[in-house]
């Protein structure tokens, strides 16, 4: 009779086990996770490298710079300078409302600060040579251009703690104004 009972009491208890693990699969996702969604969507082309998303920041840049006036490949500059780009997202709070959420997401990027202040070294290096003296204006601008793709090669990674805003919009999580100047900061920290 002992032996039914338990019998019984593990069989229920296994039932009641594989119940709640079934209503944790089948659960929607939350509002955190479509943040994160968000989130991802927005970095993981820069992380990964997408030749699309490169292809057109190159165009961006190029257009902005006049990179080949300086022998500058676009995307091979694009390249070094998303290389190393990561991001990692900390933590999603929903406030009390439901209707606005701020993510915390650590950025790994490279410092165009400190990539500005190595092609300044390497800048004054190159005028203290007096190799200038016997250089074209084109010789120089490819000079100037090799200097600068040298100090984006050489600079390190930095990981920057972002906050970003959202609110929920329609039934989406979007995006609330500051995201850019989030992300420039963590590009220029």
């Amino acid at each position: 009779m002992k032996t039914k009972r338990l019998f019984s009491m593990l069989l229920a208890a296994s039932a009641l086990a594989c119940g709640l693990m079934l209503a944790a699969c089948s659960s929607e996702p939350g509002p955190e996770d479509a943040i994160k969604t968000e989130v991802a969507s927005q970095f993981d082309a820069i992380k990964n490298l997408d030749q699309e998303s490169i292809d057109q920041l190159a165009s961006d840049i190029s257009a902005n710079n006049d990179l080949e006036a300086y022998g500058i490949d676009g995307v091979a500059y694009v390249t070094s300078m998303l290389a190393g780009f990561d991001y990692e997202i900390k933590d999603v709070v929903i406030d009390e409302s439901g209707e606005n959420a701020s993510a915390t997401v650590a950025i790994t990027c490279k410092s165009f600060s400190d990539a500005g202040e190595r092609a300044t070294a390497l800048s004054e290096e190159f005028a203290s040579s007096g190799e200038m003296m016997d250089m074209t204006m084109d010789e120089m601008n490819k000079k100037i251009g090799s200097i600068m793709v040298q100090a984006m090669d050489e600079t390190a990674t930095k990981t920057t703690d972002c906050t970003f805003e959202y609110s929920l919009v329609d039934g989406t999580w979007t995006p609330k104004d500051g995201t850019d100047q989030q992300v420039y900061a963590a590009f220029f920290a």
